[in-house]
């Protein structure tokens, strides 16, 4: 289905969009504005509310679209859950992962019609996979928690939250799912690296494996009050290894191009691209549900 630009404006007027997560989900966000920015005969229309830039250090963005009364906002929570930290007997600080409760920004959620949430690829880090002195429920901070665990008391903890807060009457919620990476030869701060790659993986035995952690999202889910509909996009990404920005993001040369040597980008996606069909599927779905009714 290819979204009709003008009619995914008006499905969205007078509402407030948000998406919610980590990077993946600023890719998506970005994606969205330029499908949207594609509705319009007078581009400037849109802007954002503060005239900032989208870039990696600012977390909170509103685009305003004044001719549909209309806002697309992003709001950065990689977790879902609160990032803390926690003193030490001996005075030094240390970052914890607070799984038992809420991101700290949630409040900013509950003025959304439309929330888009998603979280992931943090939990693959450093000392969020390891989880050693890392993940805090109350005020122990547990020595050793398998990441597994965490992460399925993290998004329990989202779920009570979204039952506790949402109007379903009022708010559509989605959870877009795990998208896919494609390093080869390593992560991506191990040397991996996916440049030179044009073409999709045309023979599904080689896609991975479905991701534990998607099976535990949906599990939470399905336990919950409020309807949530899951973008499962996981294995729609996973066939195109070809679509992933490499050595072509901004801050590589000419010379890093033709030889790679830094870190490559295998996990976001370029645009246009991929994450255009995952705002296809929102649109779809607002379409296709005429039942739900915003207010």
């Amino acid at each position: 289905m290819t979204a009709s630009f003008p009619g995914f404006l008006e499905r969205l007027r007078g509402k407030r969009v948000m998406l919610v997560g980590d990077s993946m989900n600023r890719n998506q966000f970005e994606s969205m504005l330029c499908v949207l920015r594609e509705g319009l005969s007078n581009k400037s229309r849109m802007f954002e509310t503060h005239s900032y830039r989208i870039t990696k250090g600012r977390g909170y963005y509103v685009f305003k679209f004044m001719d549909y009364n209309c806002t697309v906002e992003f709001s950065r929570s990689h977790f879902l859950v609160r990032e803390g930290i926690k003193v030490r007997p001996t005075g030094k600080k240390r970052a914890t992962l607070m799984i038992d409760q809420i991101d700290k920004m949630a409040p900013r959620w509950k003025r959304a019609d439309i929330l888009i949430f998603n979280t992931g690829h943090w939990w693959a880090h450093g000392k969020t996979s390891k989880g050693k002195d890392y993940f805090q429920e109350g005020d122990e901070v547990h020595e050793k928690l398998d990441v597994l665990i965490a992460f399925r008391r993290a998004m329990t903890t989202w779920g009570k939250w979204i039952d506790e807060n949402m109007n379903p009457a009022r708010t559509r919620v989605f959870y877009r799912g795990y998208s896919a990476a494609h390093f080869r030869g390593g992560e991506w701060n191990s040397g991996g690296t996916c440049n030179g790659e044009t073409q999709p993986i045309l023979n599904e035995t080689f896609l991975g494996s479905y991701p534990v952690k998607m099976q535990i999202v949906e599990d939470v889910i399905h336990q919950m009050v409020t309807p949530v509909t899951i973008l499962n996009v996981t294995r729609l990404t996973n066939f195109r290894k070809d679509g992933h920005p490499s050595v072509y993001g901004k801050h590589f040369t000419e010379l890093d191009q033709k030889k790679p040597r830094r870190i490559q980008d295998c996990s976001h996606w370029c645009l246009p691209g991929v994450p255009d069909a995952w705002n296809e599927l929102i649109f779809a779905s607002l379409v296709m549900e005429k039942k739900w009714k915003y207010r």
